[in-house]
């Protein structure tokens, strides 16, 4: 397919620009499900769009299976050429019309634990400012595909694997050693955290959980927790086990703030800290062209993170 001369572009009909912003969204969005769904049309009104943009042009832009979609040479030019100019102009359209308005729907995936103490909150805000925004949150301790799944923004935490999605670092935090006042109190013989091992909730399915090092001062310490009497895979289990008394889990301090301020959790040796830093990433599948109503909700993510992280190192010190 030969680039579109300038001079040529008189002659195509302008109700080409609904089919052209329809492959836009499929291809961002990664199926014509998601796109549909992002944007509240029909997912076969989407594809009879796309359909109808290739019988136009005389080119095929993706090629379709039942579980996948795949953009040609061709279709790769056209989102090349065509993805700013259109994302400009309809932002120019947007603005003209209603400067301030934020709304339609932002689909949002996090972590369970982090999205109570961190996202609803945030959400009432944006909610009383901006009415007309919708959220839809899928709160999960496991991450599926981003783009598959629709998501527009998900808020990930500890190291970000690489991939073609824009990976944002919010904040850093690092996890606390708790237990039950209880089991520290029935356990005074565990002095450093070479003693912990026995006494381990283990976080399963996830191989950086079983070595940690810890520092004390200027002193290091490096600990394998690889036979722990206790394996589990969603956070608040974690909470819950060691508020039972059951032993020692190493928690984000987002979940467990509330169990350390009433003190159903204390911390163990808070002499010693872990060494390692984690981080609260902000993930979506672009850099640029984010809609307004993402922008707003990471803006008001990052306010809401500059409040909640002295909180978390002050639990961690």
């Amino acid at each position: 397919m030969e680039p579109v001369r300038p001079d040529s572009v008189v002659g195509l009909p302008t109700n080409l620009l609904p089919l052209l912003a329809a492959f836009l969204e499929v291809v961002d969005a990664g199926s014509f499900t998601a796109a549909a769904r992002r944007t509240g049309t029909d997912k076969t009104v989407m594809s009879r769009r796309v359909k109808a943009l290739e019988e136009a042009l005389g080119v095929r832009l993706m090629n379709r299976t039942t579980r996948a979609l795949h953009v040609t040479a061709a279709g790769q030019r056209l989102v090349d050429h065509a993805r700013e100019p259109l994302a400009d102009a309809m932002a120019a359209l947007h603005q003209t019309q209603a400067p301030d308005r934020v709304d339609g729907v932002v689909r949002i995936a996090s972590a369970q634990s982090l999205a109570q103490q961190l996202l609803v909150p945030v959400i009432a805000g944006l909610r009383a400012t901006h009415p007309g925004l919708r959220v839809e949150l899928s709160a999960s301790e496991r991450f599926g595909p981003l783009v598959d799944g629709g998501f527009e923004l998900a808020l990930r935490v500890g190291r970000q694997p690489d991939s073609g999605l824009i990976s944002r670092k919010l904040a850093s935090w690092r996890h606390v050693l708790v237990a039950s006042p209880d089991w520290v109190a029935s356990h005074p013989d565990v002095s450093d955290p070479a003693d912990l091992p026995p006494h381990w909730i283990l976080w399963g399915h996830t191989p950086r959980a079983q070595a940690w090092s810890f520092e004390r001062g200027d002193a290091r310490l490096d600990v394998r927790f690889e036979r722990s009497a206790l394996m589990f895979d969603a956070s608040q289990l974690l909470v819950e086990s060691a508020r039972a008394g059951l032993g020692v889990a190493a928690m984000p301090p987002f979940s467990v703030t509330r169990e350390l301020q009433e003190g159903s959790l204390v911390r163990v040796l808070p002499e010693w800290s872990v060494a390692h830093d984690l981080g609260v990433f902000g993930v979506t599948p672009h850099r640029t062209l984010l809609p307004a109503r993402v922008q707003v909700v990471l803006q008001s993510v990052r306010a809401r993170l500059a409040e909640l992280t002295p909180i978390w190192q002050e639990l961690t010190q």
